[in-house]
């Protein structure tokens, strides 16, 4: 819901950045993702960054993971 306040480019960079971690990790994504964004080592804008991307993941899925 709320990426519809993001700016295109942002979701265009996410989108690219979710991608590129189903293509690496496959179903694990999600799972890589939030470990991230619950990362104490990085600052509060990267454990942002990184729980916005992980409920991408997580909210899209489907649309990422190939199709059997």
């Amino acid at each position: 819901m709320f990426g519809l306040f993001d700016p295109s480019y942002r979701r265009v960079r996410d989108e690219r950045e979710v991608r590129y971690y189903f293509s690496k990790y496959g179903e694990d994504a999600p799972d890589i993702l939030s470990a991230r964004a619950h990362d104490d080592s990085l600052d509060a804008r990267n454990r942002r960054h990184w729980r916005r991307v992980a409920r991408m993941a997580r909210q899209r899925q489907s649309d990422f993971l190939p199709k059997h």
